[in-house]
């Protein structure tokens, strides 16, 4: 798994994402709404989809408590020192502070893993609903971050590349939709600001926002044609315009982040 092969099977789930949201509208319905994605586990299931396949010892989870990644990056550490006793209780007592939420309960949308337990993954992802602010996304980019940080302490970055992701997408319907090329701008502006402030404490981490551009659906106001008994011809209006732009933040240790094609 590398980089680039992550961006374009994330961004396959994505459009799979949105033909099934538009299948479930119905032929009649679609003449008059634009769909969009919800709820947020159509995209991660389509997501998880995507990313199967990839080699018979790949294992891809759905929902998968992050407190498992801690007791496995524990597992690790056992493993990595096991001669030095004072080493491992150290680093074992470094991880055993990371807790993910108030009661540690938090979930990861998705996780791709080797089968072997005692490997590190080669994925974690989150995947958020339609965004209109930041502050979502940025405490997704936080979550990632913060896992990875974990591993790091423990130990397994050296040797092994373990990359991170947060999924959303911007919807714009009416009028204003021509213009959220320029709102999706602010927004990465937003990303890239924040991602900036947590790489200048993290020498390690790579890191690159972006927008799915083969994903992106711009479409103008819609409608058909009626023909009346007189011979009359009447324009009728059937759905507005609208745009729709998904986006990836990548994350991790790998080199080939900074260089990949969105």
């Amino acid at each position: 798994m590398n980089a680039q092969d992550i961006v374009d099977r994330i961004g396959s789930g994505v459009q799979a994402a949105l033909k099934t949201k538009q299948l479930f509208l119905g032929i009649e319905q679609f003449e008059f709404e634009n769909a969009d994605i919800h709820p947020e586990y159509v995209t991660t299931v389509k997501i998880a989809e995507n990313l199967t396949g990839l080699d018979p010892e790949v294992v891809v989870s759905l929902e998968t408590h992050m407190k498992m990644l801690r007791r496995q990056a524990m597992r690790i550490v056992r493993l990595k020192n096991w001669s030095d006793k004072d080493r491992r209780a150290e680093i074992e007592r470094r991880i055993s502070r990371y807790k993910f939420g108030k009661k540690d309960r938090q979930r990861l949308d998705v996780l791709v893993k080797p089968a072997d337990a005692l490997s590190p993954p080669y994925l974690i992802a989150e995947a958020k609903l339609g965004v209109h602010n930041l502050s979502g996304v940025l405490e997704d980019i936080d979550r990632i971050v913060k896992l990875l940080r974990m591993y790091e302490e423990a130990g397994v970055l050296e040797k092994h590349a373990v990359y991170g992701a947060v999924v959303f997408h911007l919807m714009q319907e009416g009028a204003n939709a021509q213009g959220l090329e320029s709102r999706a701008g602010n927004f990465l502006a937003g990303v890239s600001a924040h991602l900036s402030d947590i790489s200048s404490k993290h020498s390690w981490l790579n890191s690159k926002p972006g927008l799915l551009t083969s994903c992106q659906v711009v479409e103008g106001v819609s409608g058909y044609q009626e023909y009346h008994d007189d011979g009359t011809v009447e324009d009728v209006f059937g759905k507005d315009g609208f745009a729709f732009m998904p986006g990836l933040v990548l994350l991790g240790n790998a080199d080939d982040i900074s260089t990949v094609s969105f």
